[in-house]
């Protein structure tokens, strides 16, 4: 079901999916949510989703069934999600959730707490609910955090052991798993009363045992949300534990909601689809990948078309491909104390950062008073040692100081807005001469220009970038003062009102004066239909493709929909991706899995669209872009290569056809829903 063609080497690989919360049948029944009727579905079809990753180890992190251990239909609805599984071709380690093994020691909790006959019920079934085992050199540990605090003797039990299996394990690459979280914001969190939580004092014993023996990655679920957090280690080696909650693929749990500055999602947050799914992980001989593979409450028949798999920021070091963070990156506020909750929960929003990672971006415009703030210092940090570069943005006029060196060591380059007029003040000469005998940054020139006529707008906008008709007077600055910059930030035009984007490129190419290094390049996607947009992002991106120094930063990351320059972004209010998130995801990993230029770049209008070529050695690229849905016929492509190829839907991802015998194919005809590429 997947196409692993363009993923590099690994040295393991396994799945990580937790909370399938098998629901008995309710036909007839009066259900408090209409999703608890597509649970089973939901997990059927994930679990099919799993096994169409191929013959890999798969972890179950907890709460296979909806029903409580204490409740009648228990042992019923683990017989049918054990046979779910079997008929899915799933055999995977488990995980002893609340949901297998009863509630932990709090009297807040909605569920029976843990007890020596639940937990033999599920040692009876799947074994110790504690466990290690060894894979291609790696160690890995499952724990069970229901008994954690309990004074269960199981309690005892395992924490013998697991101080004794980590010891003899010690200095090796471990990876831990446990449905309760330890916690989700900070380790000092209060405990009573927060459902998602492991208690004082297991916590803190827990916690410096990871420190202690550097576990690279830890695993939790129970709260079907994702969050990452990282716990480092004062001691040599490995300095991070990168530290996962997994999503659930049955459905999702309300109160993160008010997270979002948006509406809630369906079912008061409960049926928030676009969140679902678990992970692919893939151990590297340095790191660990973590792919997301969202199932989006889907059910039914599996798609037999081949999915690509794409990489993550650490793998495409050759991608120009960035974003405007016109918000934070990361939101943090609290959840009210509702119901399973007694207690206000403090939480933070990670799915920008988690979906920077996933989309593969390699660079991050940002305000430079985010390195000022501890939150989004700290969260752009995590990135960055993901390799995504950030640029520190400034707006400049004449007495503002450039900041510090001190200011910027967080960061991988300084933006400066050049205000009011596309040829900087005499006073920014002498700032970049000063700025030069202290920082080795590099230096971007971009401008904010007011009084740009937008057709359609009541007033006029600001223009931010250069336009390619101004490079050469900013040039001319440049060398009058005796000054050269490593960067200037370009404006695409997506409108549509004006030249294609590659033009637009093109043209700058050839007014590219000496003293400017590189042109890097900002477009806003137009507010316009669906396709132009997905259009522009698409021919924005493969103009970039022929050269290998230039950025792209699209704007804006997240959608704005409350402003007077509607825009959607590639992650909507909700922060779940738009066709562009998975567009550019898609064709991010096509075009730059591979470090070496496009060459012989060429385009030209078709019957119903546009085509935009390149070759890169003996491989051609292809990219259409339709005007609308409609039937297209290979003929019609008028592409002249009759060679061996791959078809790409590119908003889907799926693989349309593989190894054709030729492009031209007389008689055939298929259906485009948006921009495709033909490897």
């Amino acid at each position: 079901m997947f196409d692993f063609s363009h993923l590099p080497p690994a040295r393991h690989q396994f799945i990580v999916i937790a909370d399938t919360h098998y629901m008995l049948d309710v036909t007839g029944q009066s259900v408090e949510f209409n999703s608890r009727r597509r649970q089973t579905a939901r997990a059927d079809f994930a679990l099919r989703t799993v096994a169409g990753l191929g013959d890999l180890p798969v972890i179950h992190m907890g709460d296979l069934v909806q029903e409580f251990p204490e409740r009648p239909g228990f042992a019923q609805a683990v017989d049918e999600a054990l046979a779910q599984l079997a008929a899915c071709g799933v055999s995977p380690r488990f995980v002893p959730g609340n949901h297998d093994v009863g509630d932990k020691p709090d009297p807040t909790m909605p569920a029976d707490w843990v007890t020596p006959a639940y937990l033999a019920d599920f040692h009876r079934r799947f074994g110790s609910s504690w466990q290690s085992w060894d894979e291609s050199g790696l160690h890995f540990v499952i724990l069970n955090s229901q008994i954690l605090n309990s004074g269960l003797p199981a309690e005892a039990e395992q924490a013998e052991w697991l101080e004794a299996d980590l010891q003899a394990h010690a200095g090796e690459r471990i990876f831990l798993f446990l449905h309760l979280p330890p916690y989700l914001h900070n380790p000092a969190e209060i405990s009573l009363g927060h459902y998602d939580n492991i208690d004082e004092p297991a916590r803190s014993w827990l916690l410096a045992l990871v420190q202690r023996h550097q576990i690279e990655m830890l695993f939790a679920a129970h709260i079907h949300w994702a969050f990452y957090n990282e716990i480092r280690s004062s001691t040599s080696g490995r300095s991070r534990t990168s530290y996962y909650t997994v999503p659930s693929v049955a459905f999702t749990r309300p109160g993160f909601s008010e997270l979002f500055a948006s509406p809630p999602p369906p079912e008061q947050g409960r049926d928030d689809a676009g969140k679902l799914g678990f992970y692919l992980v893939r151990v590297m001989d340095e790191g660990s990948r973590v792919h997301f593979v969202r199932t989006r409450g889907e059910v039914g028949v599996t798609d037999p078309r081949l999915r690509l798999l794409t990489r993550t920021s650490p793998d495409l070091p050759a991608s120009p491909l960035g974003v405007v963070l016109h918000h934070p990156l990361s939101r943090q506020g609290q959840t009210p104390s509702i119901w399973p909750s007694a207690v206000r929960q403090p939480v933070r929003n990670d799915y920008p950062l988690l979906a920077a990672q996933e989309v593969g971006l390699r660079h991050l415009l940002a305000p430079v008073s985010d390195l000022a703030d501890p939150l989004q210092r700290e969260r752009l940090g995590i990135l960055r040692e993901e390799g995504v570069a950030i640029t520190a943005r400034l707006l400049w006029r004449p007495g503002v100081a450039l900041p510090g060196p001190e200011t910027l060591d967080s960061c991988d380059g300084l933006q400066i807005d050049v205000l009011g007029d596309p040829v900087p003040a005499l006073e920014l000469a002498a700032c970049l001469r000063e700025w030069r005998q202290s920082s080795s940054l590099p230096i971007t020139l971009s401008c904010v220009l007011p009084n740009w006529t937008v057709p359609g707008k009541q007033h006029n906008r600001s223009q931010i970038g250069f336009l390619p008709g101004q490079l050469t007077a900013l040039g001319k600055w440049l060398a009058t003062n005796d000054l050269a910059v490593e960067r200037v930030l370009c404006r695409m035009d997506a409108s549509g009102e004006n030249q294609t984007l590659l033009a637009q490129v093109e043209e700058s190419d050839s007014m590219h004066p000496a003293a400017i290094g590189t042109l890097d390049w900002i477009v806003e996607l137009p507010s316009t239909s669906t396709g132009q947009r997905l259009n522009s992002a698409a021919e924005a991106l493969f103009a970039l493709a022929a050269r290998p120094a230039s950025r792209l930063f699209v704007e804006p990351f997240v959608e704005l929909d409350r402003t007077m320059d509607v825009a959607e972004g590639l992650l909507d209010r909700l922060c779940n991706p738009t066709p562009i998130f998975h567009l550019l995801r898609h064709l991010n990993t096509l075009l730059f899995s591979q470090p070496s230029p496009l060459t012989g770049f060429s385009q030209k209008e078709i019957p119903g669209g546009r085509l935009l070529s390149g070759m890169r050695g003996a491989k051609a690229f292809h990219l259409l872009l339709p005007n609308a849905q409609e039937e297209h016929s290979f003929a019609q492509l008028e592409i002249d290569d009759n060679r061996r190829g791959t078809v790409y839907d590119l908003v889907s991802g799926r693989r349309i056809e593989k190894d054709l015998p030729g492009f031209l194919k007389p008689g055939r005809s298929f259906v485009l829903t948006g921009p495709t590429l033909f490897v």
